[in-house]
């Protein structure tokens, strides 16, 4: 259980980096839709372009699926990743108690050994930068 938890969170932080880089500053306007690095990564998993990936296209695991597919139609669109990335920055967000922007050690409600794996360059907290990297590697 604690395994999908920590899946099921690392998922939506990987989600929740496209929403973070998908923001327009205040006056411009978006170039598209869900900005360059979230339309990159949708193009990715929607193999097929149709605007939405199926669960014949999804490469994560069967519950996040169920979980992301708020409607239940069988696809995930552009807007429930963006859902699923707000709900999930909101989850990492309550682990930073102290609102550094980093997770120490005290503040990783996880496995210990996925704590070990995430942060990569040893220090003993866990960076958004690292989290985006471990993502990487697992590709």
């Amino acid at each position: 259980m604690k395994r999908l938890l920590i899946f099921t969170a690392c998922v939506f932080a990987h989600l929740a980096s496209i929403i973070v880089f998908a923001q327009v500053p205040q006056g411009r306007p978006a170039r598209q839709r869900g900005g360059p690095d979230g339309e990159k990564r949708m193009k990715r998993m929607d193999i097929n372009n149709d605007g939405a990936v199926s669960r014949d296209e999804w490469k994560g695991k069967p519950v996040a699926f169920d979980r992301i597919d708020k409607n239940g139609d069988g696809s995930v669109t552009r807007e429930e990743l963006g859902a699923a990335a707000r709900r999930q920055a909101g989850r990492i967000n309550q682990m930073d108690a102290n609102n550094d922007g980093r997770i120490s050690r005290d503040e990783w409600k996880g496995n210990p050994k996925r704590f070990d794996r995430l942060d990569a360059n040893g220090d003993g907290v866990i960076t958004k930068e690292e989290i985006r990297g471990g993502r990487e590697t697992r590709k």
